[in-house]
C-alpha cells in the first residue's frame, strides 16, 4: 500500500482559523498606523509650508502671510506679497484630519512672526491622536507628537 501525502482537511481547517485569528488582531493595528502616517504627513506638509513663508519673507524682504481656505482643513496658501492672484505655495484640503490654528500667520522681512503670541498649529487625526506645531517670535517653528 502506497502512503499518502499532502494535507489533511483538519489540518487544512486549523491553518485557515489561525490566518483569521491573526488578521482578525492586526487590522486594526495597521489601520491605526495608516491614520498615524497620514496625520504625520499633513503635520510635515503644514511644517513644510510654515519654513517657506518663513524664507519667503526672508528672501522678499517684505512680509508674507500664510492662510487658511476658509479653514486649516480645507488647505491653505501662500500668496505672493507682490500679486495676491499668485500663489508661492499651496495645499489641498485633508481628509479625516482636524487642524486648528490661528486666522493667519504673518512673517516679517526678518523671519520673524508678526504679533505678540506665538502661534500653535493642533493636528488631530480621526483615531484621537494629536500632534502640535509651535512656531516662536522669532519664527522656528517646531512640531511635538502631543496636544497644544
Amino acid at each position: 500500500m502506497d502512503q499518502q501525502r499532502g494535507f489533511g482537511l483538519i489540518e487544512s481547517m486549523v491553518v485557515v482559523a489561525v490566518i483569521i485569528i491573526l488578521a482578525g488582531v492586526g487590522i486594526p493595528s495597521l489601520q491605526d498606523m495608516v491614520v498615524n502616517q497620514r496625520m504625520k504627513g499633513i503635520t510635515n506638509d503644514l511644517f513644510t509650508d510654515i519654513l517657506r513663508a518663513r524664507s519667503e519673507a526672508i528672501k522678499r524682504n517684505t512680509s508674507v502671510t500664510m492662510s487658511p481656505a476658509t479653514n486649516w482643513e480645507k488647505g491653505w496658501r501662500i500668496p505672493s506679497p507682490a500679486n495676491n492672484a499668485i500663489l508661492l505655495a499651496s495645499h489641498a484640503a485633508v481628509p479625516n484630519v482636524t487642524i486648528t490654528g490661528p486666522a493667519s500667520l504673518t512673517y516679517n522681512a526678518t523671519g520673524r512672526v508678526s504679533g505678540a503670541t506665538s502661534p500653535k498649529f493642533e493636528v488631530t487625526a480621526s483615531n484621537g491622536n494629536k500632534r502640535c506645531i509651535t512656531v516662536d517670535l522669532g519664527g522656528r517653528p517646531n512640531v511635538q507628537p502631543k496636544s497644544c
